[in-house]
């Protein structure tokens, strides 16, 4: 595996001729912050700074413009300076930014959560998916009394101590396949981070209870994201979660923080299994910060000020901030049945496209996609969890990134977390094809 960063100079050295300003921008950038404002803006050389966007598409500061298959993080499902999130926040302002007091919005889009998933019994709102993951997971502590959670290697659930353990760890530290090591994924992780939490092996439903059963005295919830990041798991191993974690009576917690994208009823609702906890994330917020979380009304309850049973505190300055509760009742408003169906279209005639052009490729390339995100790896072999994924040439993955930017087509960094936005058509479609197609051509072989 080529290793030399000699190997991507000639993009590179295009994408440079290209992007003069944001060049500077990143240097004054690193003056006043640690490199960027926020470590996901990061790819080298430096990142493009968007001046403005507008549907599927983005603009630089040096007047070149991308098609957005990044959508912030998978966010902007809508695409980018919509009408209706637009009319929705302007009417909001005008009736007050932050108040200390509900204002109602919350509630209607409280009530629409609920109507569109059937587990939802009741749901609180935070900030963001982190926060949405991190209340999620003391409730589920506090409810059974238990301290441990469960969760699978390569999942992501947030940026706190309780969830961001075995992300993306080391091979050589990872153990054996049916029974991971608990590996710390941040620096400044006390000693002790991974002692409440146990991992999971994706695809190995037999390893899976073998090791819940081990652990059941001890385990609060299960946390579970049915794709995986971008790897779409089996049906029957997401159900056998479910009935695994039922038997032993542990709760199950379902992350729906991007899986919100595959359907009206979310991914639980392709699934067909009804998770006790579900938090949410970007997605439901228009592009405004926002996470959620909700479940069983038992469960919720231990949160109700009113209820005497009420053991747990959750509130937050800038939590149901009304702003966002508007921009996520205009999104919902937009993501009715044709929306998906129409996000479902473009998602497979993108996956035949890739596959077509993959399948003839020198370059051995897999396409994952599942609630219209998608995600390629260069490797031989099919990507079915996250020690598969680890195969991929990371030098041929950034050549390829920096090509589609040359190109115009603007993908996620390291072209893990990619998506479609409603806004897009087949031509947006069919010209990636074409573009990876002329990258691999160029640029890999």
């Amino acid at each position: 595996m080529p290793t030399d960063i000699k190997d991507t100079i000639p993009a590179e050295e295009r994408y440079r001729s290209k992007t003069p300003r944001s060049h500077d921008a990143f240097k004054q950038m690193g003056s006043v912050m640690p490199g960027v404002a926020k470590g996901a803006y990061y790819y080298a050389p430096y990142p493009i700074t968007i001046d403005h966007a507008d549907g599927c598409y983005l603009y630089d500061i040096d007047g070149n413009q991308y098609i957005d298959f990044a959508n912030h993080h998978t966010a902007q499902i809508l695409g980018h300076n919509h009408p209706a999130i637009n009319e929705a926040v302007t009417q909001q302002l005008k009736k007050g930014i932050a108040v200390a007091g509900p204002m109602g919005v919350e509630t209607q889009l409280a009530s629409e959560i609920c109507r569109r998933v059937d587990s939802v019994e009741s749901i609180r709102f935070c900030n963001s998916g982190t926060e949405a993951t991190l209340h999620a997971v003391r409730l589920a502590r506090e409810y059974t009394g238990r301290y441990k959670i469960a969760k699978f290697e390569g999942g992501y659930h947030g940026s706190h101590d309780s969830v961001e353990i075995s992300v993306a760890p080391d091979l050589q530290k990872a153990g054996p396949s049916d029974r991971p090591n608990a590996v710390p994924t941040a620096g400044g992780m006390p000693p002790n981070a991974t002692e409440n939490i146990v991992i999971l092996p994706d695809n190995n439903e037999e390893a899976v209870e073998r090791i819940i059963v081990e652990h059941k005295r001890d385990l609060a919830c299960v946390l579970l994201d049915p794709k995986a990041g971008i790897i779409p798991q089996r049906p029957e191993f997401v159900r056998a979660v479910r009935e695994i974690t039922e038997k032993n009576n542990i709760l199950m917690m379902l992350d729906e923080i991007v899986g919100f994208r595959a359907a009206r009823g979310g991914i639980q609702s392709q699934y067909n299994i009804r998770p006790d906890l579900t938090t949410f994330g970007k997605i439901i917020g228009g592009g405004f910060p926002i996470g959620a979380f909700g479940g069983r009304k038992d469960l919720m309850a231990l949160l109700d000020p009113t209820n005497k049973g009420a053991r747990l505190f959750q509130s937050g300055t800038f939590s149901a901030h009304p702003v966002a509760m508007a921009a996520g009742m205009a999104l919902l408003g937009e993501l009715n049945e044709s929306a998906f169906e129409h996000l479902a279209f473009l998602s497979d005639r993108l996956t035949d496209g890739l596959n077509h052009i993959f399948i003839h490729s020198s370059t051995p390339v897999q396409v994952a996609c599942s609630a219209s995100t998608f995600s390629f790896y260069f490797t031989e072999h099919p990507v079915r969890t996250y020690r598969d994924s680890v195969a991929s040439d990371q030098v041929k993955v950034h050549q390829v990134f920096l090509a589609l930017l040359d190109q115009g087509y603007y993908l996620g960094n390291g072209l893990g977390m990619n998506c479609l936005s409603l806004p897009m058509n087949e031509t947006h479609i069919d010209g990636l094809i074409q573009a990876i197609e002329n990258a691999l051509e160029v640029f890999v072989e």
